[in-house]
């Protein structure tokens, strides 16, 4: 009897519309909650122990880093006599080649660009004694070889023998997509060293200690040649243009020189006066090309020192030593986050049921 009239009071309190019927209501929901408080430490309990058990068999994390700095170098604004005569033999020296990475932003691409990281996979180290690629190395100990090709009937694809017009082309582009995805995604992480500097951070992380470090150190020797290359590449033009124009003239100076001096030997006692002439013309021949052939070796000193000004210079700072800082997960903190998931998730389901149920009542 008691009962059907807390039952009919409970009613009449929902039916309500007044603060005191919340306040009620949020009274009858606490006790409700508060009288499934066994179900609710028992899925927090299971939710905390799927936590620590992940934790506990997960592989730890193995952090390389390697920081540097880029010395541009500078270029020289003002014309020196060697540039004048550049610009008469209508020859560009100085030049700044590779502008487009000059920001520090575009630096930043370059590392994570997909020419670099596929170069880099393609490309094998050797760890004792045994010379691996990367791409291998990749899938073989970081346990992507089962996720990705197990049940493909060329499991045991093999990038040393890669061949782009093979009939696995299609199979090994597709896990090299997915390897610089990984890589890009999860593994690498480029910053700025603190605020306001230059120092570039590369880490990558790895459930694998050798991989983590080859691999970066085989990254940034990438890089590092990629941006040199292109930085100096239009000085390196340049400086093969006037080493072959020089080595051209010089061999005409020479000949020119040879050729008077063989005349004159000919023509100690010359009777006729033709002969003069010809000794005047290879004279003056002879003074063009040594006046050419100096201006020219002024210019190719000068080419040289615009491609030294040109070539970047990589300072690293820090490289990645074995052992490798590790990282492992706090098991105990896994169970106490997992555990209040749990809860929340409980009580959050206890209190959408009890309102829905209000609602069907209403």
């Amino acid at each position: 009897m008691s009962s059907s009239n807390s039952e009919l009071h409970h009613n009449r309190v929902f039916d309500e519309f007044s603060p005191r019927k919340i306040i009620l209501q949020t009274r009858y929901l606490a006790l409700y909650i508060g009288s499934k408080w066994l179900t609710i430490i028992i899925v927090s309990l299971l939710f905390g122990a799927a936590g620590y058990l992940y934790t506990h068999l997960k592989k730890p994390q193995y952090f390389a880093e390697i920081t540097f700095a880029l010395d541009e170098g500078a270029s020289s604004q003002s014309k020196s006599p060697a540039a004048l005569i550049q610009e008469k033999l209508g020859i560009e020296v100085e030049s700044e080649a590779g502008g487009v990475f000059s920001s520090m932003s575009n630096i930043v691409e370059l590392i994570k660009s997909r020419l670099l990281i596929e170069k880099t996979l393609k490309s094998s180290v050797t760890i004792k004694g045994k010379k691996l690629v990367f791409a291998d190395f990749f899938l073989d100990s970081l346990d992507y070889r089962d996720k990705w090709i197990k049940d493909r009937p060329n499991h045991q694809l093999n990038f040393k023998s890669y061949s782009a017009n093979s009939t696995e082309g299609l199979l090994t582009n597709s896990v090299i997509n997915n390897m610089y995805d990984v890589l890009v995604n999860k593994y690498l992480s480029i910053t700025t060293k603190g605020d306001g500097t230059t120092i570039i951070s590369v880490t990558c992380i790895s459930e694998n200690e050798l991989f983590s470090k080859y691999f970066l150190e085989a990254l940034l020797n990438e890089v590092t040649e990629y941006y040199i290359e292109t930085k100096t590449q239009r000085s390196k033009i340049n400086l093969a243009f006037l080493q072959r124009k020089t080595d051209s003239v010089k061999t005409a100076y020479y000949n020119t020189m040879y050729n008077r001096a063989s005349f004159a030997d000919s023509h100690s006692n010359p009777s006729r006066q033709i002969a003069t002439v010809y000794r005047d013309k290879q004279l003056t021949d002879v003074q063009i090309l040594r006046t050419s052939y100096s201006d020219l070796v002024k210019s190719l000193d000068a080419a040289k020192n615009s491609l030294l000004k040109d070539t970047p210079l990589f300072q690293f700072l820090d490289t990645p030593i074995l052992p490798l800082k590790k990282f492992n997960s706090n098991p105990l903190l896994s169970f106490l986050m997992f555990a209040i998931v749990g809860a929340c998730l409980t009580i959050g389901y206890f209190f959408t049921k009890r309102m829905l149920q209000y609602f069907m009542r209403s």
